[in-house]
């Protein structure tokens, strides 16, 4: 009975109803992110009865993420904010279960992270962990669901199963390339990307017959027989200018398959490896990285020669953009041991 007054008001819906509501229920999906799109993402779909959700985030919470983030109080600061998200999200609804797992992203776990989910939530709002989920999902088959944020702008799309990757709508990373830490943002965007991204999330578990269940074998068929897709589609959003547009990228192709660049954690690198800072000559006081050879990313093509083809080169910057641009044009010119390492913000 709490289950059914709980849930009166989605199973009133016709694309939902009972048989919706149990799709829902047996569901187990991976958000990565626990800040400013994963909190509105995780409350809808905790509120919504998703029934296992998986959450990654290393980071902290701190008093500038209140703003926007507002899951959290000053008085969680310190904690890291997957523990505290998975507290709160059990008072909201204890039918849902929400495993919260501290740790940074990386190509060493990805795979283990994503198993046994039927599809992704891309909350890191970070340019290195976007394309290393992007190569995963596709590569395995998952859906994609990536929003990103900036100012007064943002946009989301779902990648991947069936529809292009993200790599194929961006094998570069976007010009804009705009960062939080530098550029701002309101709340209320990141609030109605991430509420994009469960409502998105919902839609695709609801269309799929069998793809929310558990059942190894099962979300395997899922996922190799995908419900009939609809146009993959790109939402852009200015909240400032209340303006909305859309993409259709069904098309878009996807570039031809090159051997994946390993994104590391810190306790990854070890003593052999180059380690180059891609950022700017202001940008280096923090994080700083004591051991590092600084290199513009304007100056990475005229300066490659500068660095040794025998030994891993790992290239590191704040969002990943840049590490990406600078390991693509070092893979142009016949690098074949390269890594990146994106720094927290």
């Amino acid at each position: 009975m709490m289950s059914e007054n709980r849930y009166a008001r989605q199973l009133a819906l016709p694309e939902v109803g009972s048989a919706g509501q149990a799709k829902l229920a047996a569901a187990r999906l991976l958000i990565v992110g626990a800040g400013g799109l994963g909190v509105p993402a995780l409350t809808y779909l905790v509120g919504a009865g998703i029934g296992h959700i998986r959450l990654v985030d290393n980071d902290r919470i701190a008093i500038h993420n209140l703003h926007r983030q507002v899951l959290f109080s000053e008085a969680d600061q310190g904690e890291y904010k997957v523990d505290v998200a998975a507290r709160k999200m059990a008072a909201l609804n204890s039918e849902v279960i929400v495993e919260p797992i501290a740790e940074r992203l990386v190509s060493s776990n990805i795979e283990q992270l994503i198993g046994g989910c039927y599809c992704v939530i891309d909350a890191a709002d970070n340019f290195t962990t976007t394309y290393l989920l992007s190569d995963t999902c596709q590569s395995l088959k998952r859906p994609l669901i990536s929003a990103s944020a900036a100012g007064m702008k943002g946009y989301m799309g779902v990648f991947c199963h069936p529809a292009p990757s993200y790599r194929a709508l961006f094998p570069s990373p976007p010009d804009q390339g705009l960062s939080c830490t530098r550029d701002g943002v309101l709340g209320p965007v990141v609030a109605v990307l991430g509420a994009l991204q469960a409502q998105a999330a919902i839609k695709l578990l609801l269309a799929e017959p069998s793809s929310s269940t558990l059942d190894p074998a099962t979300l395997e068929s899922a996922t190799r027989n995908p419900a009939t897709p609809e146009p993959a589609t790109l939402i852009n959003i200015d909240l400032w200018t209340n303006h909305f547009s859309s993409i259709h990228f069904s098309n878009a192709i996807e570039p031809e398959v090159q051997a994946p660049i390993a994104v590391l954690k810190s306790d990854e690198i070890t003593p052999n490896d180059i380690l180059i800072d891609v950022r700017n000559a202001d940008e280096l006081h923090a994080p700083s990285l004591s051991r590092a050879q600084h290199i513009p990313l304007e100056e990475i093509a005229k300066r490659w020669g500068e660095i040794p083809h025998e030994t891993r080169v790992v290239l590191c910057c704040m969002s990943g953009r840049r590490a990406q641009i600078a390991a693509q044009a070092l893979a142009e010119q016949g690098f074949q041991k390269l890594a990146i390492l994106s720094l927290d913000e």
